[in-house]
């Protein structure tokens, strides 16, 4: 072991991957913001800035679970490395294209896919890492973290991103550039030590271990928390990007600009549970998946019932809460299922877990607007929040009843 087991958690690994992962959520920022400038510059349309968001979303639903399997076989570390360095070198012709006034709808699409696409692929390996690194001890709090770092890139990462495109212009390529090349060497700074690739190389021989997906399918709570944060963001995701302009516009006096603000009092939200929950006592994974069904309950709940609220104060209050349970479920989802799964397979599930998270925004936005089509804005809160409390009483009471089932789950 290159440190003991107390001080791993502020290893000088865990310091380089931490710091790597806050520069790639804020390129990932600093490019959406970069790309609307480029768009309504050059064409000032917004039918081709929603198709070209649209573009970078897509590729995720091929790409993801595909990068899972890439991971396992591959490496985690090598993942990470080739994969911003793939990302810089993007970057660097995203610049140079720039320079040269070459920028055209076709440009801005192709940059749009491949940005979505290497961005899909490194994904799964970031939280791949993090049992690699860590080890069960310091899961939840290093799930936590991580939340903490998206929810703060989410929150900060466009307001940072406005001030350079505004004060630094075509230099804020050359800053992104840069900070993809210092990820690069931080993951190799992981990556090369001993220790690391010796975990690495543990890894890729399980990954060609036979019947790696018959051990996954051999555990059914596995798969059911998969499918069941699957639905939780299909009733999440829309309703919040889709349904909270309808709820600005209705309910807040700055109307439709509002919006955001909402968006912000649930990232706040979130933030701050995963410093809660980073704090609190581990639990073993049954204990977890009690607390994920019981805040998902509560979480079903508040989305049923809010918007039929006109008051400023509780709307603001009730999604603020949300976000509170949200970031909750983040956190022990992710430390759960790192914990259930074996290790040559993390890669894999990792891919699934987000092919159901991000992967489903096109479907859940698809669904959204069907159901605002047929129903009011009340109706679509009240039947995605219904949906998310009945599936978690059914899982509650089922685990209650079946606690056999339930023991099969390994405790941390």
């Amino acid at each position: 072991m290159l440190i003991n087991k107390k001080s791993k958690f502020l290893s000088a690994d865990s310091v380089f991957f931490f710091s790597a992962c806050i520069i790639l959520f804020l390129i990932n920022q600093l490019y959406s913001v970069l790309q609307v400038s480029l768009i309504m510059k050059s064409t000032g349309s917004i039918l081709l800035l929603s198709s070209v968001m649209t573009a970078m979303v897509i590729p995720r639903i091929f790409i993801l679970p595909v990068s899972g399997l890439f991971t396992d076989k591959l490496g985690i570390f090598k993942t990470l490395i080739i994969g911003t360095g793939l990302l810089g070198l993007l970057l660097i012709s995203l610049f140079l294209v720039n320079q040269d006034s070459l920028v055209n709808e076709n440009i801005i699409f192709i940059f749009a896919v491949l940005f979505g696409g290497i961005s899909a692929a490194i994904l799964p390996a970031l939280y791949s890492a993090i049992p690699v690194l860590m080890g069960g001890e310091h899961l939840q709090k290093a799930n936590s973290v991580m939340q903490f770092i998206n929810q703060g890139a989410t929150l900060i990462g466009p307001l940072l991103a406005g001030f350079l495109v505004e004060k630094t212009s075509d230099k804020a390529y050359p800053i992104m550039v840069v900070s993809a090349v210092t990820a690069f060497f931080l993951f190799c700074g992981v990556g090369c030590r001993e220790n690391r690739q010796e975990k690495d190389k543990a890894h890729e021989s399980g990954a060609s271990q036979q019947g790696a997906f018959k051990d996954l399918l051999e555990q059914p709570i596995l798969i059911l928390l998969l499918l069941f944060t699957a639905i939780l963001n299909l009733c999440i995701i829309g309703p919040q990007q889709v349904g909270f302009p309808v709820i600005a516009m209705n309910c807040l006096s700055e109307g439709v600009d509002g919006y955001t603000r909402l968006l912000s009092v649930t990232g706040l939200g979130a933030l701050i549970s995963a410093v809660f929950i980073g704090n609190m006592k581990r639990r073993d994974s049954t204990q977890s998946i009690h607390l994920i069904l019981w805040c998902a309950l509560i979480l079903g709940m508040i989305w049923s019932i809010f918007s039929y609220s006109s008051s400023r104060l509780v709307i603001m209050v009730s999604i603020f809460t949300a976000g509170l349970l949200l970031g909750i479920i983040n956190v022990l989802f992710l430390t759960t299922i790192q914990q259930l799964t074996p290790a040559f397979l993390v890669g894999r599930v990792m891919s699934i877990q987000f092919l159901c998270s991000t992967g489903l925004q096109p479907v859940s936005y698809m669904i959204t607007g069907v159901l605002l089509d047929k129903f009011n804005i009340n109706n679509l809160y009240l039947i995605s929040g219904g949906i998310i409390s009945l599936l978690s009483i059914l899982i509650l009471v089922y685990s209650k009843k079946n606690r056999k089932w339930m023991r099969r789950v390994p405790s941390a």
